[in-house]
């Protein structure tokens, strides 16, 4: 008897059903592309509950006949393609004809479609892969698409599916893709009959980018227009200070088809190097025109990723357009502290605080010329000076403080004097010679210069006692403190990340007591944000709460921010929420952990700045709360905070020992 035998259709659609239908999110892209091959200028996406109880697409595209709709639904019928060559010239989104006999089979389907010319329309019904019913209709032209119960037969898949809102947000991001690329289409987008989203169509790439993203996004984004070997590559790049934790903002069309493509993310990765802080990615919208014969489309079930043949010319081609139009730009930003510090560090400066993120990927290809480093403007050093102090402090320098001495050069050890050799009339073998000198040596060593310390290893609590007991000599280039302990030891302290120490745990205290103390802003902070980030927002509107902070909505693409965490700077409010919120979005991690992830950016984005000047006060106030810490070592991020150097170190470094 055999043991092969072929599947019935319900089967093998269902299994096909896996293939094209992730969640609804996929369901809607399929659809979606169908109405732009109609010809559609107006597209309408309806969901509720997540799409997972309902999903309708209406367009007003060409339509179908009765015939074509009936026949819509057989697996791998499709109007797009009739042979194997014409799949390597494609015009149109679709072309493998799975889509409708896929959603039949894991939903309830009604299909209604009508022509310009004609009278009537036609309405078609599957459920569960089951033909139920055609019959005639009245409706305006163009063809409406309904999707219920999505998986109500396929428990398996439908146990994977995750929250409504996580689903509606997944619809939403993608169609906010849809209308970047297809600025031609007015899309329309409606969730539990509220119209969250909405696009003009008017072929303006600008107003598609302001009906996502909101003003700042645009002011912040330059307009790509490039043709490099047959190539053409269109968009925006994003100037440095709107940069992202996550690659969730390059988004990439390959011929308005939306994919993703590491030859691509390589190629914005060394555009933009030497501008992004580590753990940055560029926030990029690419719309790529290439000849349709040199790109395969189907490698992939879902049709998110193609195949170049030629992908070294598609990596210049991007990165060339990158580069021409970000050096029309001055990257090197002037930095004053009491801007918000969105303001990064100009281009070419290694950043004081890696953020925590995938590695970047490293294509060194014509990286630009090192910016020059402006001088910093020191007039202004809000963020600390609000911690210890009330009222405008002087601007000096620790050393300042001490009384002025003369400048002397002479060394405070008598200089050694070598003793005289032997007087030969014949040149000593060269091991005498060196055996006089290394006597000559030791006796210096032991004989004239003082006894010096080595590293001593210290416990917990003698460490934290030399924080706060050494003698404070100054500090270096404005950004490291630099003590002597009792020990003849010299300690470094990083006052960024020493600060950034002290805040996070605060935060991180604060919100595992759940004792909140919030501060409200004189003014809100308004923040113009996305669709999809408003909707992450309202959905952890309690969690953000319980943080210290207190947001309300202004409606389309902007929140206001009234109250903060206590600890939160003033001044940086809206660049540490937008980080925080970016983080926490694309952290794969648990809640818990990617607050607290959101935590460390909040706290780093508060504190002391590389470059800051501080006096002996407030250095003392620091260096006595991180000596209470837990863990003063390390900062969030995992980098030292102090470095200990001793004196037989640095005699050594001056060869005054050996």
């Amino acid at each position: 008897m055999s043991r092969i035998h072929i599947l019935d259709a319900a089967t093998s659609n269902a299994i096909a059903a896996g293939e094209v239908i992730e969640r609804p999110m996929s369901i809607v892209k399929e659809l979606m592309e169908n109405s732009l091959d109609a010809g559609a200028t107006q597209i309408t996406v309806e969901i509720q509950d997540g799409g997972i109880r309902l999903i309708r697409v209406r367009d007003n595209g060409c339509g179908m006949d009765e015939e074509d709709a009936k026949t819509a639904f057989i697996c791998h019928a499709t109007s797009k393609i009739r042979t194997l060559d014409e799949l390597f010239s494609l015009h149109s989104m679709g072309f493998r004809g799975e889509a409708l006999a896929s959603i039949a089979a894991a939903s309830r389907v009604t299909l209604s479609t009508k022509e310009p010319l004609a009278e009537k329309g036609t309405c078609v019904k599957y459920e569960g892969g089951q033909f139920i019913s055609c019959e005639p209709i009245g409706m305006p032209s163009g063809t409406t698409v309904e999707v219920r119960d999505l998986f109500y037969n396929l428990p398996a898949r439908f146990k994977f599916l995750k929250k409504d809102q996580t689903e509606a947000n997944y619809i939403q991001v993608l169609v906010e893709r849809f209308i970047l690329c297809h600025t031609d289409v007015s899309f329309k987008f409606i969730k539990n009959g509220k119209t969250v989203l909405q696009s003009p169509g008017n072929c303006d790439e600008q107003s598609a980018l302001y009906s996502v993203y909101g003003k700042d996004i645009v002011s912040a984004c330059r307009p790509i227009d490039s043709n490099i070997d047959g190539i053409t590559v269109k968009g925006f790049a994003g100037l440095p200070k709107i940069s992202r934790a996550s690659r969730s903002e390059q988004i990439i069309f390959v011929n308005q088809r939306l994919i993703r493509s590491k030859t691509i993310t390589s190629a914005i990765d060394a555009a933009y190097t030497n501008m992004l802080m580590k753990g940055k990615y560029a926030f990029v919208i690419l719309d790529i025109y290439i000849p349709s014969q040199d790109l395969d489309v189907n490698v992939h079930p879902q049709k998110a990723e193609v195949r170049f043949s030629n992908e070294s010319m598609i990596y210049r081609a991007v990165y060339h357009a990158l580069v021409n139009t970000l050096s029309q730009e001055a990257m090197s930003v002037d930095y004053s502290f009491g801007k918000d510090s969105s303001e990064k560090a100009p281009a070419g400066d290694a950043p004081a605080t890696p953020a925590v993120s995938a590695p970047v990927v490293s294509n060194h290809v014509a990286p630009a010329p090192k910016a020059e480093t402006p001088k910093a403007d020191y007039s202004k050093n809000i963020g600390f000076q609000n911690l210890y102090f009330t009222e405008p402090r002087k601007e000096y320098s620790v050393s300042d403080t001490a009384p002025k001495a003369p400048v002397t050069f002479a060394p405070t050890v008598k200089e050694p004097v070598m003793p005289e050799l032997p007087d030969v009339t014949e040149s000593p073998a060269p091991s005498d010679v060196s055996e006089v000198k290394q006597e000559a040596v030791q006796e210096v060593t032991q004989q004239e210069l003082p006894e010096v310390q080595e590293l001593v290893p210290q416990t917990r609590e003698e460490s934290l006692h030399e924080l706060v007991s050494s003698r404070v000599i100054g500090t270096l280039f404005d950004t490291y403190i630099l003590m002597e302990s009792t020990d003849r030891t010299l300690i470094m302290v990083d006052q960024h990340a020493a600060h950034e120490k002290v805040l996070y745990e605060k935060l991180v205290a604060m919100e595992m007591e759940k004792k909140v103390v919030s501060q409200p802003l004189l003014a809100p902070a308004v923040v113009s944000l996305s669709r999809s980030d408003i909707n992450f927002i309202e959905e952890h509107e309690q969690e953000l709460s319980d943080i210290g902070f207190e947001i309300s909505s202004l409606g389309d693409n902007e929140l206001a921010i009234r109250s903060v965490p206590a600890e939160i700077d003033p001044q940086n409010v809206s660049s540490a929420f937008i980080d925080m919120i970016d983080e926490w979005m694309n952290a794969s991690k648990t809640r818990n952990d990617a607050l607290i992830l959101s935590l460390a950016t909040s706290a780093c984005k508060a504190a002391v700045k590389g470059h800051d000047k501080l006096h002996d006060i407030e250095i003392k106030g620091l260096l006595e709360d991180l000596s209470k810490l837990k863990d003063p070592y390390h900062c969030p991020h995992g980098r030292p905070i102090v470095i200990r150097l001793s004196e037989k170190e640095i005699e050594k470094e001056f060869k005054r020992i050996v």
